[in-house]
């Protein structure tokens, strides 16, 4: 049964702590650079890992399967092979030329199969096929070779239906043979009938599936050779030769994405290298690690560890709204009083004078008995709240101004903006008109 993250029960959980029995998708992890596998935010137990979470089917993304070689480096690689290959036709003794013109594109095909599988997407730099290539054809001729005369000798000593049977279940094996091939990168441990049957039986029926599209592609090839033999052209042999590596390339593929599909029951764990699940910074950490401890309600902490990355990102206003409403959530009236005067200036220079005006009244609400002592912060609540239709927050802020705060070296806008807010309301014309003696009153001083 498919497990969930315990914070985000509709994403399927990637990891699993044993000592705090709970399941986490990527997101919920510490997987920074200083730890080589992903830890527990909680205990700090290393995890263990459930793979990739939802992965699609091979089956159903064969589009993108042959789309895989037509990247640019690749299809200048089957090209030039194909060219070369069909140049070495007319070169006498040309035996030694094609196993490395081959051993080159079995090279590539391998990483193609062991790159796919660790999560890559798209193909590998066509250097890998440079080094190592006519070693790897080396192997693969042995590799046919033990597995033929397996089947001679079963046929010879053990019947010619015996045979047939050894026969095809050579034939069957051998993706798999390829596959612990470019896995292990040993032929001993690739011919081990005993790996052979593991990774079937792991893959299950969808081995059979892969089997079934191999087949396919390698009949639609025989039906080119077919078509190019009746309709001869001087780029026949060109055209042939690219269009086998193109579908080997495919097939490999193919088969590299069956290995990351069914990781989980193969033994190993990968992650879809599309480029957005890269190793995540400090302050992704961080608040990867803030969002869990406030799902656990450990406010404190969470607290504690936001207000840090404040300080340290002090002009991210997306990181100071979300502290603003940590902090209003949980009714923190002490930390609020430091923290209002430098969010709401960071709010006036991003020009987000309505959002002043709307937190004000939030922290209000939460907080009936909130005062403010900061006659700066008071003129800017009431400036923003009088710009966007409440003058009565004005009033409320600045009654009294010039006695609470007589030295506040914006007094006179303060009181200006005040006599404007009493002017909305008919019944304290008197007061704004006392308001502004006591402005003219304060300019002849």
């Amino acid at each position: 049964m498919e497990q969930h993250c315990q914070y985000h029960p509709l994403i399927p959980a990637t990891y699993f702590c044993t000592e705090c029995e709970t399941s986490f998708c990527d997101d919920c992890v510490d997987d920074s650079g200083y730890n080589p596998v992903a830890r527990c935010f909680q205990c700090n137990h290393t995890l263990d890992t459930l793979g990739p979470g939802n992965i699609e089917p091979f089956w159903r993304r064969l589009q993108q399967s042959f789309r895989y070689p037509l990247a640019t480096q690749s299809l200048v690689f089957i090209l030039i092979l194909s060219v070369l290959c069909s140049i070495a036709l007319y070169i006498p003794f040309a035996i030694l030329i094609y196993l490395a013109l081959f051993g080159s594109v079995f090279k590539y095909c391998l990483s193609c199969l062991s790159h796919t599988a660790e999560g890559f997407m798209t193909p590998p730099d066509i250097t890998e096929a440079y080094e190592g290539g006519f070693r790897k054809m080396l192997v693969l001729i042995v590799m046919l070779f033990l597995t033929g005369l397996v089947i001679n000798l079963a046929n010879s000593y053990l019947g010619s239906a015996i045979g047939g049977i050894v026969a095809l279940m050579v034939t069957l094996s051998f993706p798999a043979i390829i596959i612990n091939y470019a896995i292990s990168d040993s032929m001993i441990e690739s011919l081990n009938p005993s790996n052979i049957f593991n990774l079937i039986h792991s893959i299950g029926l969808p081995y059979g599936l892969i089997l079934a599209f191999i087949f396919i592609m390698m009949g639609s090839i025989a039906v080119l050779y077919q078509l190019v033999a009746i309709i001869p052209s001087s780029l026949d042999a060109i055209f042939l030769y690219a269009v086998t590596f193109y579908y080997a390339i495919v097939i490999h593929h193919l088969m590299g994405y069956m290995v990351f599909q069914f990781q989980s029951a193969l033994g190993y764990s990968a992650r879809l290298q599309d480029g957005s699940n890269t190793k995540r910074g400090g302050h992704a950490i961080a608040m990867a690690k803030i969002s869990t401890l406030v799902k656990q309600a450990e406010f404190n902490d969470a607290t504690k560890l936001l207000r840090e990355q404040v300080q340290l990102n002090a002009d991210k206003l997306p990181l100071n709204t979300k502290f603003f409403d940590l902090l209003l959530a949980t009714r923190n009236q002490e930390v609020i009083a430091e923290f209002l005067p430098k969010y709401f200036k960071l709010l006036a220079s991003n020009n987000r004078q309505d959002l002043i005006s709307r937190s004000y009244k939030r922290v209000m609400a939460k907080m009936p008995d909130f005062e403010l002592n900061n006659p700066d912060l008071k003129l800017l609540i009431s400036q923003a709240s009088f710009d966007h239709n409440d003058a009565r927050v004005a009033i409320k802020l600045l009654h009294g101004i010039h006695k609470k705060h007589p030295d506040f070296k914006d007094l006179i806008p303060a009181l200006n903006l005040l006599a404007q807010a009493l002017d909305e309301y008919p019944k304290y014309a008197s007061h704004a008109t006392a308001c502004r003696k006591l402005i003219l009153k304060l300019k002849s001083i």
